[in-house]
């Protein structure tokens, strides 16, 4: 099971709603963790299985590298937007 690291802690302290990207092969696990991260008020987003963990890690480093030169702050989240 993999969650919570394409979101900076500090961004998650202030409470807004974001988006959590999860991964795992347990569907069990992925309900119990997508409960808790409905319970925080946020909204986990499934990945697929716990082979994509892999690029969960290189997005967490994409956003670093954003925060250090894109961006130029790491006052930043990621999230998915969905149209009908």
């Amino acid at each position: 099971m993999k969650a919570f690291n394409t979101v900076f802690g500090h961004m998650l302290a202030q409470g807004n709603p974001l988006d959590v990207l999860i991964a795992g092969d347990d569907a069990e696990a992925k309900a119990t963790v997508s409960a808790f991260i409905k319970s925080l008020g946020l909204r986990p987003m499934d990945t697929g299985p716990l082979g994509m963990a892999r690029w969960l890690e290189g997005t967490g480093l994409v956003m670093i590298g954003l925060g250090r030169y894109g961006a130029e702050s790491f006052n930043f989240t990621l999230g998915v937007s969905t149209s009908a």
